[in-house]
This record gives structure tokens, C-alpha cells and sequence, in this order.
């Protein structure tokens, strides 16, 4: 449930407790007045304390993963879905070690996660303690801190409510990212000295310099071939908003990052689609006619979203770049103006300056034309229309990595911009259906999807059993080739052969009806389409076995430049 959010936090609202309580209560407390209303993890001794202490606290449901791994993926997800606070808590250890890939994601795609994990007391930290995980032990603050933008250890309780709440703003400050607290169990389960009422001031963002704006618009107002390339950071606030009316009072085409896929809507006249892997040929054939000014939002200009560094994304004018990180002007390509501001704040000052532009059509040739498939099971692209066709249009799909990432990104035709939700930063496998479960509690009226391949889904296909005890109504669109599709197909096109990665075996229905889903198998046109998966998901999770052709290929760019057969012209060699 969602929660307001009061300027003055105190354990159990009372401003001065009559009696002492636990770092823990308080922490507890701290995490309910700001908003949290779910956390995801797994028990274990030393977080025990704040396990206990939620349970006096119903106002957050706990939500207990089969990994540590998909609760950190899980945060993620939610965070990535609602734009608010994700939470996970894991033990020390092991705990922690097998979060941290989850971790690091959120760190490469800039979600704000809070990780609570406990550790063991410190009297014994350095005895040889089991899973000590203090600097006398593995050091995990050392570790997390190359992957977060705040690692630290609790070393006094009465400290331990003001570090939260400085890890909770460092989150959610200027550019996001995950954070994380090591709980040492005499910590948590010492009693404060006091627990005063603290002011929560707001988070502030900078403002926009004038200049930069004022520059930003003598640039757009003297062009005559624009474009409007938008990332992810888009999603932030009204950002989708603003840019909508932009594009509209300029009259200039969008094209998104694959992982800001439906930041503008897909059926818009001024939409060219998708740019970088599984785009669209609309948007490069856009770009090949050349471009003299690019306005580039909320995007780092990562290999996947500009398909290798592509040189088609050099103007032959100026490149405004407009990020919260400065950090990322000039590390792909030399900006003419970088502008330090968020989204909404940028294209709401844009759209104020400039004048109404004649109105345009864009659009025009979007899929690319695909191999013709030479063995049997469904193709792929018409498995993807069948699923759209299938669901809502305000389906959330969270989608993982591999061959079918591609023809998601392709294929499916998104208009809300939190309906794609990716994590392509680092390129993890296995994280779309824990990220499902955090997307389906950050919103439950909406119906949440999963695009995940058989490899994949074999990476944290027990979290099927978490979706069946959380009575959460997923469907899990399992593509299953019987292979690992990308490195076969990856290693294929650069040394002209490959090892065999199977997959199996593996029997999916079988495997999803022993962990409590209920099951169809999609083997040929029209088995999604009559399976009634609306009617179905209301009983719980679904799992759909599609399995597909694998011999049908999308065109993309071979990774590996250097060593391919062949080089595809838009990329810089």
C-alpha cells in the first residue's frame, strides 16, 4: 500500500520514547515514514533482529525470495517500475556475496535499491566467526563499495537511524543508484540512548543555468534536420510527459535507447522507434540521411543503445547532451553543450522557449526483414504479436537477455512509458522474473509479463514458488529454443562455427506446475491466443512453454567487430 510520507519520522510516531527501543524498531520505523511498503530477502541470523522487528510493522509486506540474488533483482524490478525506493535484506556472507550481481545491476542502471544485510556481532568480528563478513573477515563493505554509490558499517546503534537515512537520500539523489548498510546483530539489537524527531528535508535537485537553456534553444531553432534521441532517464518524474509535448511544439522525430523503449509512445506520428539492438530501420534510415543537430536525453551513449558507437549518431552540427551526470558528457562522443539537469526539469523549460512547428508524419518502414525459419516451432515474431494481441495495452513486460531480448525490443509495440522494464547496464541473465515480482507489487492492478529465454528462466525459475506464495498473477513467457540462441548464433557469425549450449534437459511445464503455476504449452499459431491467459493469471502465475523456431534470425551487429567476417556499415571501425 502506498504511504504518505511525513516531514518528521519517529520510532512508532511517538516523539520521545518512554522506554528504550531497539536499533532495529527504529530502523523499522525509519523505512515505514518513508514510504516503504515492500521488502524482498532471506532469513538468516544475523538480520534476524530486523525480521523481528518488522513483524510489528504490517504496514511493510516481506516478501521472501528462493535467492538473494532475485531479491536484489526483485528491489530492482520495483524500483525500475514505480521510481521509488527498492528494498532487499539478506544475511551476511554468502547473503551478500550472492546479492551482489543484482546489486551491481541497479548500479550499472542507475535504479535506487537500499540493501540491508546483516552481520555477525562484533566481539566477534576476526575469531574465526561463521560467514564474518567484517573488515577482520571478507570486508564486504569494500566489496559493495565498488558497485554502490553509499556502503558502510553500522558501528554505533545511535548512529545507525541518521545512516539510514543518508543512505535513503544518497539513493534517490541526483543520479540514482543502489546503497547498502551492514548490520553487525549487537547493533541492531542494542537499545538507543534516545530516538529523537528528525526533519526530513526534500530532496532538492539543481537548477538549470539560463544560459544553458538559452543556448539549448538558439541551437534547436536554427536547425533543419533535428532528432530527439531519448534514454531511459526519461522515466524520472514527468520526463515522459514533457518530452511528448516537446516533440510535439518542435516537430521533431524521437528515437529511444532499447531500454527507454516506450519513453514515447510507439504509435506516434513523430516515433522512428527504437535505435541501438533490436531497433528499428526507421530510425536508422533516419539517421543515414544525416542529421545536423541531436538532442540527447537521459542516456550514457552505452554500446547497446548506439549500436557499437555508431557513427550515424554524430550530427554533422552540435550534440546537446542532457544528463543528471555530468560524468557522462564526451565518453562516447564530444558533446557541443552539456546540460546538467533532469529530464522534466529540461524538456519543460524547452517546450516553454520554443515556437510551434508545422505538423508532421514520420514512421514509415519499422521491422527489419527477418531469415526464414527451417525447422518446426512457432516463429518468434508471431509468438510476440499473439502475447500483445493476448494482454492489455498498459502490459508491464519485463524482459531478460539473450536472442529474445532482441525481438522484444523489435517486435512488441509499447506506449506507457513503464512498460518496458530492462536492465541492460550490466546484461545479467536471469533477472526479468524476479524483476516481474517486484514490477506486479509496485503496481498489482496491472497485468506484469515476462519475455525470459529457457537459459534464463533456468537461472531463478524457483522464483516461480515465490510468485505462487505471494499469490502474485504473472505470466512468464518461457522462449525456449533448447539452446543458449545468442552464443550459438554469436559465435556462429564470428568464427563460423560453434560448441553446442543446450539448454536441457529441461521440461518447463512440468517444472512450473512442481513449483505450483498453472501451465500452457504454445508450440503453434493460436495456443496463446486460446488459452484465455486473463481468465487464467486470476487463479495465480502462468507459465507459457513457447516454443519457437530457432533457425529464424533478426538482423543486428556482430559484438565481437574485430574479429566478424563481415563489418555492417554503421558502425565506426
Amino acid at each position: 500500500m502506498e504511504l504518505d510520507k511525513p516531514a518528521l519520522s519517529t520510532a512508532h510516531d511517538a516523539s520521545v520514547e518512554s522506554s528504550p527501543v531497539r536499533a532495529a524498531d527504529a530502523l523499522v520505523d525509519i523505512l515505514v515514514a518513508q514510504g516503504v511498503d515492500v521488502i524482498f530477502g532471506l532469513p538468516g541470523g544475523p538480520i534476524s533482529p530486523l525480521i523481528d522487528a518488522l513483524l510489528d510493522r504490517p504496514e511493510i509486506r516481506v516478501v521472501n525470495t528462493r535467492s538473494e540474488g532475485a531479491a536484489m533483482f526483485a528491489a530492482a524490478g520495483y524500483a525500475h517500475a514505480s521510481g521509488k525506493l527498492g528494498v532487499a535484506m539478506v544475511t551476511t556472507g554468502p547473503g551478500v556475496l550472492n546479492a551482489m550481481t543484482g546489486l551491481t545491476s541497479a548500479y550499472c542502471d542507475g535504479l535506487p535499491v537500499l540493501l540491508l544485510a546483516g552481520e555477525v556481532a562484533r566481539r566477534n568480528f576476526g575469531r574465526g566467526a561463521l560467514q564474518d563478513g567484517s573488515a577482520y573477515g571478507l570486508h564486504i563493505v569494500e566489496m559493495l563499495r565498488n558497485v554502490t554509490k553509499y556502503a558502510a558499517e553500522v558501528n554505533d546503534p545511535n548512529r545507525a537511524p541518521a545512516m539510514l537515512r543518508s543512505a535513503i537520500r544518497t539513493a534517490m539523489s541526483g543520479p540514482q543508484g543502489p546503497v547498502a548498510l551492514t548490520l553487525p546483530m549487537d547493533m541492531t539489537l542494542a537499545k538507543l540512548d534516545a530516538v529523537p524527531m528528525v526533519a526530513m528535508p526534500p530532496i532538492v535537485e539543481s537548477t538549470i543555468a539560463p544560459e544553458a537553456i538559452d543556448a539549448a534553444v538558439r541551437v534547436m531553432r536554427e536547425t533543419n534536420r533535428g532528432l530527439l534521441f531519448v534514454g531511459s532517464g526519461v522515466r524520472r518524474g514527468a520526463g515522459a510527459q514533457r518530452l511528448v509535448e516537446l516533440a510535439e511544439r518542435v516537430q521533431w522525430p524521437v528515437v529511444t535507447t532499447p531500454k527507454a523503449k516506450g519513453v514515447f509512445p510507439e504509435d506516434h506520428p513523430l516515433s522512428l522507434g527504437v535505435f541501438g539492438m533490436g531497433g528499428h530501420i526507421s530510425a536508422y534510415d533516419y539517421l543515414e540521411k544525416g542529421v545536423d543537430t541531436i538532442v540527447a536525453v537521459g542516456t550514457s551513449f552505452n554500446e547497446l543503445s548506439t549500436d557499437g558507437w555508431s557513427a550515424l549518431l554524430q550530427p554533422t552540427g552540435a550534440l546537446i547532451h542532457v544528463d543528471v551526470d555530468e560524468r557522462q558528457f564526451g565518453r562516447a562522443y564530444p558533446c557541443t553543450l552539456g546540460i546538467v539537469a533532469s529530464a522534466e526539469k529540461f524538456l519543460g523549460a524547452m517546450a516553454t522557449r520554443l515556437p510551434q512547428a508545422q505538423e508532421r508524419t514520420m514512421g514509415g518502414v519499422r521491422r527489419h526483414v527477418l531469415t526464414l525459419g527451417t525447422s518446426a516451432g512457432l516463429p518468434l515474431h508471431h509468438a510476440l504479436g499473439e502475447i500483445q494481441k493476448a494482454l492489455p495495452q498498459d502490459t508491464i513486460f519485463t524482459v531478460d537477455s539473450g536472442e529474445h531480448f532482441v525481438f522484444a525490443t523489435h517486435f512488441l509495440k509499447t506506449t506507457a512509458p513503464d512498460s518496458y522494464v530492462v536492465m541492460t547496464g550490466l546484461g545479467s541473465m536471469g533477472q526479468s522474473l524476479p524483476a516481474a515480482i517486484g514490477a506486479q507489487l509496485a503496481h498489482p492492478d496491472r497485468v506484469v509479463a515476462t519475455i525470459v529465454g529457457d537459459g534464463c528462466f533456468a537461472m531463478n525459475a524457483f522464483e516461480i514458488a515465490t510468485a505462487v506464495n505471494s499469490k502474485l498473477p504473472l505470466i512468464i513467457f518461457v522462449i525456449n529454443d533448447g539452446r543458449l540462441g545468442m552464443v550459438e548464433i554469436g559465435a556462429t557469425t564470428v568464427y563460423g562455427r560453434t560448441a553446442e549450449f543446450p539448454t536441457g534437459p529441461m521440461d518447463v511445464p512440468q517444472l512450473a506446475a512442481a513449483l505450483g503455476a498453472q501451465t500452457v504449452v504454445a508450440d503453434e499459431f493460436g495456443r496463446i491466443r486460446d488459452a484465455d491467459l486473463m481468465e487464467m493469471r486470476k487463479r495465480g502465475p502462468v507459465v507459457v512453454d513457447v516454443r519457437i523456431d530457432p533457425t529464424i534470425k533478426i538482423p543486428k551487429r556482430e559484438r565481437f567487430v574485430g574479429f566478424a567476417h563481415k563489418r555492417d556499415r554503421r558502425v565506426v571501425n
